[in-house]
């Protein structure tokens, strides 16, 4: 009654002063924003209650520090009644004592009507000399001061709370602030009044440089309030997860966090743009803070002189209002009635797969979820609210989103009960269970089922329209199970040891597996053929002349099991007998799936649906090493080899390695082996290549030479080594290794060996047979 006599009085004021001032100079009109009128929000009785109720749910809490604050001012701003109605904690960052009765009726106004906390700040940096004994800070100090602020100054001006300013800068940095420990016995001797530990419900808040402070402080506070004020380019999600990360090293939890942006310098735009991560970039930061509070689950968020943001022409306090709409979505609806909101509202995606044969590709292929409820309101009596099958609502989304999904038969879904509320209460006793576990009858194509409540039989209670919905988009699918061979995606290429009549000295064999998309649901096996034709094609796509070998050759046992519930199959075995003999040159065998007509429900995948095996043939005589003893090759060696190229390793020492200088040291850092690869720029056949070991470097020289190979493109590579060959003494200048025959050939590959950290040789040579 009191507010609605002096909003009548106002205009009174305004005229009398008008007429008295006519005859001087005529004052512009003063425009006094007031947030509460403007809105179309009816402030009654249920408001207020529903905001107090709100206020005591768990939610993003919304904090600032409000300066300047008198309550007397013509402009509002001076009020804590301009702040938004949903601000959770107000600090006084001003004068807190001494109040008026303008403060006092304005600070009861937002207390008791509005539900918010109001909590004094103090500064950490000193105790009043009144408190002082002696001009020094005693444990009785503390205790006076404790008591004196904790206790009194609250009951006296009933405040919900203090705030104390910790802050390491050197202008804030005093004798209390400065000595970790006199400041834990001073918050230890105020947890007695204030703080969870008091059990008063007054709340105890330390804000500023929180990582400062030792361990233990955490536990004597309801909430820790970070200055994470916006810096740009380092402003982020990340940057406050770098900031926590600190906080929580002394026992800070991040459900007592509260990140704050600096309003004395960004109230104009809301703070600077703000990197949150996977969602993007945010374009202010305060949005950004409550946005990483709701992802991160911290307390909240909040502003420095959040007061400044009073000052928006549009709008009072309009990017708080925002940040707090974001973390905590108000309800929207008729608010005549208790607005339900169901928890789960959104929309999500489910495949119903099945095979050709009719079969779901899951076994026992079925949607399930549960939803819950909350009410604005506590509920007047118990109450049961069905969910429902809106089928009328999927033609409504299809008309606005220009879709086509078609609805589905609501028998199909199943509820396990209804939202039930108990007298009192604003969220369901248990969730709802729906589940759908027949898609059979359905045919290919997109669906949509909407669910909903159902109010037809509970008339005090409407949907809260921003959490009415959920859209469950389901895709019915007849496809087929891939199966794919494993080592598909390139050859596997295996050394074939053999004779100079091209047979297998020992026998060969290669194990083969394949993979399925889906788990197979029940045991299968799976036929492997040998394909000669897959040869041809492959050289012709390829542009290679792998020879083809024959299908006699090749012992498999020609099936793929999977078991049921698997996706990967046993191994079988591919076998090479000894005494086969193989084409000259390299060859290859290739293999594919036979389906059968009863596997309808599998399909190949084209690239995967084959596997090849290139076999390199390593010449081995009977009874004889591939390797002479490193003695002098029968042949010419090439001298003319200033265009050739060499070496693989960390260094290109080409230049060393063909200069003809026996002393220079051509050599990889990177281990005792090194490997040499020499292209000549055109081919020759070759006897042979000599190396000198270093000459004079023991250490470093190559002792041994192995897993020679030669190629004529640079890509495919022969065998022409089994096992090693151990070099003569370093001090010997050429060493030789020659071919078991001679070999045509532009590049080759040869590894040394040392005995030290590093491995080279001086020279390089090849040598042309004869």
């Amino acid at each position: 009654m009191k507010n609605s006599i002096k909003h009548f009085l106002l205009p009174l004021v305004c005229g009398i002063a008008f007429i008295s001032c006519e005859k001087q100079t005529t004052p512009e009109p003063v425009q006094i924003q007031r947030p509460e009128l403007q809105s179309p929000i009816v402030r009654d009785d249920v408001y207020y209650a529903r905001l107090r109720a709100y206020k005591k749910t768990d939610h993003k809490l919304a904090f600032g520090w409000f300066g300047s604050w008198t309550a007397i001012n013509p402009s509002e701003q001076s009020r804590l009644r301009s702040a938004p109605d949903s601000m959770d904690i107000i600090s006084i960052w001003s004068q807190w004592h001494s109040l008026s009765r303008e403060q006092i009726e304005d600070k009861a106004f937002v207390q008791q009507v509005l539900g918010t906390k109001v909590v004094f700040c103090i500064s950490a940096k000193d105790v009043p000399e009144e408190f002082k004994v002696d001009g020094q800070i005693t444990d009785e100090s503390l205790k006076d001061y404790a008591r004196a602020w904790g206790k009194d100054s609250i009951d006296k001006y009933q405040y919900d709370g203090i705030d104390i300013d910790f802050e390491t800068a050197a202008d804030h940095v005093g004798p209390l602030s400065g000595n970790l420990e006199l400041f834990k016995k001073f918050c230890e001797e105020l947890s007695q009044y204030i703080g969870p530990k008091s059990g008063t419900g007054r709340l105890f808040l330390i804000d500023g440089n929180l990582e400062s402070l030792d361990e233990g402080f955490s536990e004597f506070c309801n909430y820790g309030v970070a200055q994470a004020y916006a810096v740009a380019g380092q402003n982020g999600d990340r940057q406050l997860d770098w900031k926590f990360q600190f906080m929580e090293e002394k026992g800070w939890n991040i459900n007592q966090m509260i990140f704050t942006e600096n309003f004395e310098s960004y109230w104009k735009t809301g703070g600077i743009a703000y990197d949150a991560g996977e969602d993007g970039i945010i374009e202010w930061s305060l949005l950004g803070m409550a946005n990483y509070a709701d992802k991160r689950d911290a307390a909240g968020f909040g502003a420095y002189h959040m007061e400044y943001e009073y000052g928006h022409s549009d709008m009072p306090y309009k990017y708080m209002r925002q940040a707090i709409q974001w973390a905590n979505p108000a309800p929207v609806g008729d608010y005549t009635k208790n607005l339900l909101s169901i928890v789960e509202a959104g929309q999500a995606d489910f495949d119903a797969l099945y095979y050709p044969s009719g079969v779901s590709q899951v076994e026992g292929l079925k949607f399930e979820k549960e939803f819950s409820a909350t009410l604005a309101d506590a509920a007047a009596s118990a109450v049961e609210i069905p969910l429902v099958v809106d089928n009328d609502r999927v033609a409504a989304y299809n008309d606005y989103y220009f879709t086509e999904y078609r609805t589905i038969d609501p028998s199909l879904v199943k509820f396990s009960g209804s939202f039930t509320f108990a007298k009192g209460t604003q969220a369901t006793t248990t969730p709802v269970g729906v589940t759908i576990d027949d898609f059979s009858s359905l045919s290919d194509g997109e669906y949509m089922i909407a669910l909903r409540a159902d109010f037809s039989a509970a008339k005090a209670y409407s949907a809260n329209t921003d959490k009415e919905y959920f859209f469950l988009k389901i895709t019915k699918k007849t496809i087929r199970n891939k199966v794919s061979f494993e080592n598909s995606g390139s050859p596997i290429e295996i050394k074939a040891v053999v004779n100079e009549e091209s047979a297998l000295i020992e026998a060969l064999s290669q194990e083969i597996s394949a993979r399925l998309q889906y788990a197979a649901r029940e045991d299968v096996t799976m036929k492997v053929k040998v394909d000669l034709s897959l040869v041809d094609a492959y050289n012709q796509t390829n542009g290679t002349n792998y020879a083809k070998v024959p299908a006699e050759n090749v012992t498999l046992d020609g099936e793929l099991t999977f078991t049921a519930g698997e996706t990967r199959s046993a191994a079988t075995e591919i076998v090479l007998a000894e005494g086969v003999k193989l084409p000259a040159g390299q060859s290859m065998i290739a293999l594919r799936f036979v389906l059968g007509e009863s596997q309808g429900d599998y399909e190949t995948v084209a690239g995967t649906d084959a596997i090849y095996i290139i076999l390199t043939p390593t010449v081995v005589s009977a009874g004889n090493n591939i390797w002479p003893e490193a003695t002098s090759v029968e042949g010419t060696p090439i001298v003319d080899m200033a265009d050739w190229k060499g070496w693989v390793g960390e260094e290109d020492c080409s230049s060393d390695m063909f200069n003809g200088c026996l002393g220079d040291m051509a050599s990889d850092w990177a281990g005792n082996t090194a490997t040499i690869k020499v292209d000549m720029n055109k081919s020759y056949t070759l006897a042979g290549f000599r190396l000198t070991p270093l000459v004079g470097d023991n250490d470093y020289a190559c002792l041994h030479v192995c897993d020679v190979q030669t190629s004529m493109d640079g890509d495919h590579w022969e065998n022409q080594s089994e096992g090693d060959v151990k070099l003569a003494s370093p001090v010997e200048k050429w060493q030789y290794v020659q071919f078991i025959r001679p070999v045509k050939c532009r590049f080759i590959r040869v590894t040394c060996v040392s005995g030290a950290d590093l491995a080279g040789c001086g020279e390089f040579n090849a040598i042309e047979a004869n």
